[in-house]
């Protein structure tokens, strides 16, 4: 079957505007939580969903501070594990290119560092 270019145009066009939806959609609904605690965040939408009782609200919000000191801690318990790979990748890969395309990789990675900066 061959395809007219007509087609691969349509089809190209559908794809590409069914994936700039659904990423702007994606960051509307990210939006709701950043800038905010995302505990916060899920305890105002568990509230307004489920109709808590303050008593819920106050029994769910004591869980979740509990749980965020529990993630807090294995986060920082797998950090420097984490970053032992993802360093050790990059190592990896810089090996296999160019000296032009270090310069690039490197400054992609200084970008990805201070992106990263920026979120925490």
């Amino acid at each position: 079957m061959k395809l007219e270019w007509k087609q691969v145009v349509i089809s190209l066009f559908i794809g590409f505007s069914l994936g700039a939806t659904l990423g702007w959609w994606g960051s509307q609904y990210s939006e709701d939580w950043r800038g905010k605690d995302r505990y916060s965040w899920m305890l105002e939408r568990f509230s307004s969903r489920l109709d808590l009782t303050p008593q819920q609200k106050k029994d769910i919000a004591e869980i979740l501070e509990a749980k965020r000191q529990s993630i807090t801690a294995l986060r920082a318990e797998i950090r420097p594990r984490f970053e032992e790979i993802r360093n050790s990748t990059r190592q990896e890969i810089r090996k296999r290119l160019t000296p032009e395309q270090q310069q690039k990789f490197d400054a992609m990675h200084e970008e990805w560092k201070s992106r990263r900066k920026d979120r925490h």
